[in-house]
């Protein structure tokens, strides 16, 4: 694979995204998704396609930004509004 068209220009993903990204297109074409290229000869297979599509920019993908904690106050802070959010398993409230 050809590093160069990942890491410059605008839009540029690292290498190591762009794995994680076609992999998980591989997934999506194996379950049915229609490939965004056409095909030919050389690229047939999934894993050929997905890196073709993620090479051409044609996959979009959401980078998830976590919060950093810089004390304990605030982990302890994030911990319970996580706990919070979470249902309560094995509950027998309400019935």
């Amino acid at each position: 694979m050809n590093e160069n068209w990942l890491e410059s220009g605008p839009g540029a993903i690292s290498r190591f995204r762009a794995v994680v990204v076609a992999a998980l297109r591989v997934k999506q074409l194996r379950r049915g998704s229609k490939p965004r290229i056409e095909l030919d000869n050389k690229k047939h297979k999934d894993t050929s396609i997905a890196v073709e599509e993620v090479r051409r920019g044609l996959i979009h993908f959401t980078e998830l930004v976590l919060p950093h904690v810089n004390d304990a106050t605030g982990m302890r802070d994030l911990k319970a509004g996580v706990e919070a959010s979470l249902p309560v398993v094995g509950s027998t409230r309400g019935f």
